[in-house]
């Protein structure tokens, strides 16, 4: 087990506790704030669960949207902060450009909210 699998079960065990032991027994003002610090840990779990994969998906489908398959996530990024301003790829390719922020929108919500449904919108 690596010690991001340790953290993610430690992370589980107190987001358990939290919920089944502690949620129960606080006064109903605080039960928000509870659930947020709860919501906030399965984010966490999540990212360490998923969050290489998430990125690797991102960085491929970025990688061939622009055609440079040879660099950085951040990189990507930035290319297509660019492609934005510059406004070439919003008038050329405007059904792709949509379809791929659609699908980095729903790889990310699989780490912040994975229950959101999936729409063909």
């Amino acid at each position: 087990m690596s010690w991001l699998d340790a953290t993610a079960d430690l992370l589980r065990v107190a987001r358990d506790t939290l919920r089944e032991q502690v949620i129960p027994t606080l006064k109903s003002d605080a039960r928000y704030e509870a659930a947020m610090v709860g919501n906030a840990m399965a984010i966490a779990i999540r990212e360490i669960e998923v969050g290489d994969r998430v990125r690797a998906e991102e960085q491929a489908l970025l990688a061939e949207f622009l055609g440079t398959p040879t660099t950085t996530l951040p990189e990507l990024r930035r290319l297509l902060c660019q492609e934005l301003r510059d406004g070439a790829v919003l008038e050329n390719r405007p059904g792709e450009l949509r379809t791929l922020l659609r699908k980095l929108v729903y790889a990310r919500l699989a780490i912040s909210n994975p229950d959101y449904p999936r729409t063909q919108a």
